[in-house]
């Protein structure tokens, strides 16, 4: 029996779910799609409708999932110990987490044969996929469905082929970056909404001669159709907007010194080389679709050239050392750095030397700010090798815990557990892994160290510590961008991607969106 207390806007959710029993739950973060999804779930078990429930979700996501269901339900609970974090979650007989040793997993699954929910990671579809197809499940829910975004993803090609009569896809984000993306997740839920994809990319998208997109098309339609199986409530609608704190959003422009500009400009004039190779090979560059793994006909050969470049001057930026680090790390093991960067580090006798980050420095002060202020701060980068070196310069404004994702799902718990339970614990410092779904209302700051390339990361990151559990009435987000370089055009670049998701999912917008960002050569001519 579902014990919690529902605002009003969730009903509806809750009331589609159980109407409609394919859906898409696209509200944005922090709106509670998890309490909602198991009042439905309760709803659907009280009345025998259905008698199992599979949940699919981010490894880092396990746990918290658990206690939720323990929470909001009158389920037997018990208590487990990780890693010294104690959690309270229900008895085994009602709910398994699928969790360790392959060994322990094939156990728990054997277990969950007689479970009302069984709580796993997507990785599951991939390394227990006998098992899980054992399971007979009546629903299935995917939390932070933009999981299986990407059609050719051997975890979406799996989860595709799992169609109990209840599929529920749980994301605020169903646009990252392209309307594609939420095509592949209908195809789940309910592939009679957008129909065929031949028909799709001719209803919507216009392309180049060579197969790029240059502008959307229709959208307006499309945000309707999608209604068909999509219930929307945006964190910005009246009778959401006030169970969540108020939001600011700020950029500080950080300026480089004289030596990391020179070595930045060498970088460039050695990705401008290779932007001319891509273009004598036809092709175009998405930074966005080569991070989501979408591989054009001709391979990622010259791209790949173009994303080493990039990436060399993205680490450059954040600190010198990530730079040199790359370096080392691809004589020591080709498959951890880069070659690119340990040719440039070789052409450079100023770059082993330089331990000056002017982001480091520029996030010092803010963070010495904030903490003076008794707040607790959450700050995320791209890269897991900054979190050593942003720990060493922060740990004096308090205790602090890392969180990224070749940390186990027991240790992401007990770093969760400290960093909420200890009052004097300050700092959260994450890799992107702390981006989806965690509940971070303790956080008044937030702040990027560098942004993401997708949209849907960034406003999934940008929204942890956006919760109705808030305990401010008002809540900070700080963009540090380094003035003059990549980072203003990717931020640009963020802007034009949530424009698009607005008028797709949300339905605001003219219905059709050119993709005029200023381009990665125009960048580098106007900067070098």
């Amino acid at each position: 029996m579902f014990v919690g207390t529902l605002h009003p806007y969730q009903h509806d959710g809750v009331n589609r779910i159980l109407s409609d029993r394919r859906l898409l739950v696209a509200y944005s973060m922090g709106t509670g799609k998890t309490v909602m999804t198991i009042a439905a779930l309760e709803e659907l078990l009280g009345r025998g409708e259905i008698r199992r429930c599979v949940i699919l979700v981010p490894s880092s996501l396990k746990w918290q999932w658990a206690q939720a269901v323990a929470k909001f339900t009158d389920a037997p609970q018990r208590t487990v110990k990780i890693r010294g974090a104690r959690l309270t979650v229900p008895a085994e007989d009602v709910c398994v987490v699928v969790n360790g040793t392959p060994a322990k997993r094939r156990d728990q699954w054997l277990a969950a044969q007689h479970a009302e929910y069984i709580i796993a990671s997507y990785g599951a579809v991939l390394h227990d996929w006998r098992a899980l197809c054992a399971v007979w499940a009546d629903a299935l829910v995917l939390d932070e469905a933009s999981a299986i975004k990407n059609f050719a993803a051997q975890t979406t090609k799996r989860v595709k082929k799992l169609r109990p009569p209840v599929r529920i896809a749980l994301t605020g984000t169903p646009v990252e970056n392209r309307p594609e993306e939420v095509f592949s997740i209908m195809e789940w839920v309910d592939a009679a909404v957008l129909g065929r994809w031949d028909l799709f990319d001719k209803s919507y998208i216009n392309r180049n001669w060579f197969g790029g997109v240059t502008s959307y098309k229709n959208l307006d339609l499309l945000h309707q159709r999608l209604t068909k199986a999509m219930i929307r409530k945006s964190r910005l609608d009246p009778e959401v907007a006030k169970y969540l704190p108020a939001v600011t959003e700020t950029t500080h422009l950080v300026q480089l010194d004289k030596t990391t500009r020179s070595i930045y400009k060498a970088i460039l004039a050695d990705l401008q080389e290779a932007m001319d190779e891509l273009a004598e090979a036809g092709q175009e560059m998405d930074i966005a679709a080569y991070y989501a793994g979408v591989r054009p006909d001709g391979g990622f050969g010259a791209q790949g050239k173009v994303m080493a470049r990039v990436q060399a001057a993205r680490l450059l930026l954040d600190h010198p050392q990530l730079l040199m680090d790359s370096a080392v790390a691809y004589h020591e093991s080709k498959a951890e750095g880069s070659a690119y960067a340990a040719q440039f580090a070789a052409s450079r006798t100023d770059l082993p030397d330089l331990h000056v980050s002017a982001k480091l420095n520029a996030l010092d002060d803010l963070v010495g700010t904030m903490t003076a202020e008794g707040a607790k701060v959450a700050v995320f980068t791209d890269y897991r090798k900054m979190l050593p070196y942003l720990g060493e310069r922060l740990e004096k404004h308090g205790d602090l815990v890392h969180f990224h994702g070749q940390l186990t799902s027991d240790k992401k718990a007990a770093a969760l557990a400290k960093f909420k339970t200890d009052p004097d614990c300050r700092m959260f410092l994450s890799t992107n892994a702390g981006g989806y779904g965690l509940d971070l209302p303790e956080v008044q700051y937030l702040v990027n160290f560098d942004l993401p390339y997708s949209n849907g990361l960034l406003a999934q990151r940008n929204t942890r510590h956006v919760r109705a559990s808030s305990q401010f009435d008002r809540v900070h987000v700080v963009n540090l961008v380094v003035e003059n370089s990549i980072e203003e055009r990717v931020q640009a670049t963020l802007r034009l991607r949530q424009a698009l998701s607005q008028q797709v999912v949300d339905g605001r917008g003219p219905g059709s969106l050119d993709m005029d960002v200023e381009s990665l050569s125009e960048h580098i001519e106007n900067n070098a």
